[in-house]
């Protein structure tokens, strides 16, 4: 038998398990040990009713390795010799020799077709889906349909959703806040866990020891008000949080159900729409297609690099590849592989830690290989000069040349109008994709597709929040403060923004482009020479054709 202490959200959870409802709702501001209740309610669940099967899941194999897999594997060693790696399953033995073994299935969806192959034909005692908000509606009715198990009496097995509040939680925010069902949905089936921060003992748990306290005086004498001014002054973590710009510290801090109001994309963004598999990709990318590639570069900041191509898909294709129902041809931008490095953050979200501009260069030569890259749009602060004599955009454009790719010239940093565009393409594949939306559907309008495998991007878009100062803007929190969603989501809005719609083409981009297409040196020299003079005597220079 497992020993291990919860806490009392998490006892909260485990006799929830054991009452009527069935879909459970276990969400709030982040760092409330969301994570650890489910794991640790999965193995009293997994001891006590034996020869079952119960899961785990989160969108990408990444994810679910990362937050349960490895801490359930540190936090009890002595279940590694039950670990089937290949098979990505925990064994947990019965309570007694006559009891039977059950099993704990770590696994993922990446799309509501993955969803569909890996569990309309299954069957579990319990599922338990972390991040949540990462899910649409159809994807967790399909995954309830699998939570059954013959001959136990109904509202046994359970669905838990965990999720942290913004990204997709207008039905999470239906069914568990505002209690409204529709007519073949009983109250009694739905309940729900709101956890903050403070619920967590661990964040102040060096500061209780300092002040000669204990876990049970946080949990049993502290009041709720006490235990949230402790977490918020006396532990790093709590006081990272509410030290957030408000809309963020609403969201992160006190869990807050209308933080939806705030998000930027809230309404635009549909994952099932909008996010593709690897085979999708690779029928709408062709040999032909123009490509280009963006960056906004940092070091103590994250790095974040994406590769992109536009498409233009035609009505039958769409509905071969997408299963869109289209009259018309419309044009695609697909951002189809990222790289994330950098960061050096107290958030450890993935990303190569501390990399120099060659080391990263070199990295994305090698990710290319030897596809056509067009372009490449880097953040302006990159080309601005530091203790070197040279730029980070030279020192790594001169590694990108000799390995055949464009140097990086400064992006287009049009907040606003880099915002709207990416509102508009992913308002596009949302109607495209059959979506009911307000008005009518323009045909052939634009959009803006992602691969799967671009995972950080995918997370960020739906925690981007408006700027109250700005309603246009996203809000951008100070330079001090690493957040990887913002860092993303300003190297693609630097990509979409540059390639399809500039201003105008800057001469940097006219003279890159035209210096790399040439291999003699003199002659380089000399075309440079006179491109410059031009430049000095005020020559128009020409826009970008579409």
């Amino acid at each position: 038998m497992i020993n291990f202490d919860l806490q009392p959200k998490q006892s909260l959870l485990l006799r929830y398990l054991n009452q009527e409802a069935s879909w459970i709702g276990i969400g709030g501001g982040r760092g409330g040990a969301k994570s650890t209740a489910l794991q640790r309610c999965m193995l009293v669940r997994r001891e006590s009713a034996s020869k079952t099967l119960g899961a785990i899941v989160m969108r990408n194999y990444d994810q679910v390795k990362r937050y349960h897999v490895d801490p359930m594997l540190r936090d009890f060693p002595e279940l590694a010799p039950n670990y089937m790696k290949t098979e990505s399953k925990l064994i947990i033995p019965g309570r007694n020799k006559q009891a039977g073994n059950s099993e704990i299935h770590f696994t993922y969806a990446e799309s509501l077709e993955d969803v569909i192959r890996r569990f309309r034909s299954a069957s579990y005692y319990d599922v338990f889906v972390d991040q949540a908000e990462q899910f649409s509606e159809d994807e967790l009715r399909e995954i309830k349909q699998c939570v059954r198990w013959s001959k136990v009496p109904q509202g046994t097995c359970k669905l838990v959703l965990s999720f942290n509040m913004g990204g997709n939680i207008d039905f999470l925010r239906r069914i568990f806040h505002l209690h409204e069902y529709n007519r073949n949905e009983r109250a009694e089936d739905f309940a729900f866990i709101h956890v903050f921060p403070w619920d967590n003992v661990e964040w102040v748990r060096p500061a209780l020891a300092s002040d000669g306290l204990t876990e049970d005086d946080y949990y049993r004498k502290f009041t709720e008000k006490q235990r949230m001014a402790y977490c918020a002054t006396r532990g790093d973590y709590g006081r990272n949080l509410v030290g957030q710009d408000e809309p963020l510290m609403k969201r992160d801090w006190l869990g807050s159900w209308e933080t939806l109001e705030g998000a930027y994309f809230a309404r635009v963004f549909d994952r099932q729409s909008t996010v593709l598999t690897e085979e999708q990709v690779k029928l709408l990318l062709k040999p032909w297609t123009k490509r280009w590639m963006s960056q906004d570069w940092g070091r103590g900041h994250y790095c974040s690099h994406h590769w992109h191509g536009k498409v233009e898909i035609s009505p039958k294709e769409a509905k071969e590849v997408l299963n869109w129902d289209v009259d018309l041809p419309f044009s695609a931008v697909i951002t189809y592989r990222e790289y994330i490095a950098g960061g050096a953050a107290d958030k450890d979200e993935g990303g190569q830690r501390e990399l120099a501009e060659q080391d990263i260069a070199y990295e994305i030569v090698r990710r290319t290989g030897m596809e056509d890259m067009r372009s490449f749009f880097l953040s302006p602060d990159a080309f601005a000069k530091r203790t070197s004599q040279h730029t980070i955009a030279q020192i790594m454009g001169k590694v990108l040349r000799s390995g055949g790719l464009p140097s990086p010239v400064p992006a287009d940093d049009d907040r606003i109008g880099g915002w709207s565009l990416i509102y508009e393409l992913l308002l596009g594949a949302k109607r495209h994709g059959n979506i009911p939306m307000d008005g009518k559907v323009p045909r052939g309008a634009d959009v803006w597709l992602i691969s799967g495998n671009c995972t950080e991007l995918i997370d960020a878009i739906p925690l981007l929040m408006r700027d109250p100062k700005n309603l246009d803007d996203v809000l951008k929190t100070d330079k001090g403060k690493a957040r990887i969603e913002q860092d993303v989501a300003d190297d693609v809005r630097y990509g979409l923004k540059s390639m399809l719609m500039p201003t105008k083409k800057p001469m940097s981009v006219e003279m890159a482009e035209v210096l790399d297409s040439i291999t003699d040196m003199h002659k380089k020299s000399m075309t440079h020479r006179a491109m410059l003079a031009k430049k000095s005597h005020g020559v128009s220079r020409a826009f970008y054709v579409h």
